[in-house]
């Protein structure tokens, strides 16, 4: 491989000194570094180039510094154009940015010699069909698809049916459906089940159930969730990786599928998805 994009967070404390370092590391590869206008000025070996226009550019990776809402970031503002990504952790827990600082070196010279593979995660679809008729089509989700009360301090009720088959209806804050690749984040937060990255399924997990008998569902990926608003004193939130908000009225539904297309991330040679949770969720320690 020899040439590379990069994306960062500025917002990040450490972001300048991350985005000057594997500049240099790279540049001293070999590798062309194409990058935005604010990270190519840092760095004089940079060459400036918007995000939409890297496969254009020859890029052959993107390399994203930041935690796991940047990585979430990239991922969408690189859609569509069959980028592999790899993440590299300025942020806080990251399992989507699971490099660490003391690994770039050997991540980018693994890049360099093409000692790496491209894990191919499932993404979630979605469309809202609302109640008069109309439809609208959000992004795809890497990690996960919610729908939830939003600001409101009330609770909703979702009826919930898989393939068109009626499940429940819930007493809730929201709903939160996940890929394998999401399951570490929110829907593990509200109680979900943990799913290494290439199982072939779905998480169903409620957020605060009125009723505490509610648990987890994990289904077949191959199934088609849907989400209904049934009643709501204020407009709902569907939303795509915590992003591209959409307001739902009573009486529209969400229709969830996996996507016909992948998310490629890139995964370094011996890379151990256990790995990764035993380091960030601290297990064995005491």
């Amino acid at each position: 491989m020899k040439t590379i994009g990069v994306i960062a967070n500025f917002e990040k404390a450490r972001a300048v000194e991350a985005i000057r370092h594997v500049s240099s590391l790279a540049g001293g590869m070999g590798f062309t570094v194409y990058a935005e206008e604010r990270a190519a000025a840092l760095c004089p070996s940079e060459r400036v180039c918007p995000v939409s226009e890297f496969d254009a550019r020859g890029v052959e990776a993107v390399v994203v510094l930041g935690g796991d809402g940047t990585m979430l970031d990239a991922v969408h503002r690189v859609a569509g154009q069959n980028l592999p990504l790899m993440g590299l952790n300025i942020g806080s827990l990251g399992y989507l940015t699971s490099v660490e600082e003391h690994q770039f070196a050997v991540a980018l010279q693994q890049l360099r010699e093409g000692r790496f593979d491209v894990s191919l995660r499932a993404a979630l679809a979605m469309e809202v069909v609302r109640r008069e008729g109309g439809r609208v089509t959000l992004p795809d989700a890497l990690n996960d698809v919610v729908v939830s009360r939003g600001a409101s301090g009330h609770a909703v009720e979702i009826d919930l049916a898989l393939d068109d088959k009626a499940v429940t209806r819930v007493l809730c804050d929201g709903i939160i459906v996940s890929t394998p690749t999401g399951s570490t984040a929110y829907s593990l937060s509200a109680g979900g089940p943990i799913l290494l990255p290439d199982t072939p399924a779905t998480v169903i997990s409620m957020i605060c159930p009125h009723t505490l008998t509610y648990r987890p569902l994990v289904i077949r990926d191959t199934v088609r969730v849907s989400l209904h608003a049934a009643t709501c004193v204020v407009p709902m939130i569907v939303s795509s990786d915590g992003r591209d908000d959409e307001p739902l009225q009573r009486g529209d539904t969400v229709l969830i599928a996996r996507s016909p297309r992948s998310v490629p991330l890139i995964e370094l040679h011996g890379y151990n998805p256990c790995d990764v949770l035993r380091r960030k969720l601290g297990w064995g320690s005491r």
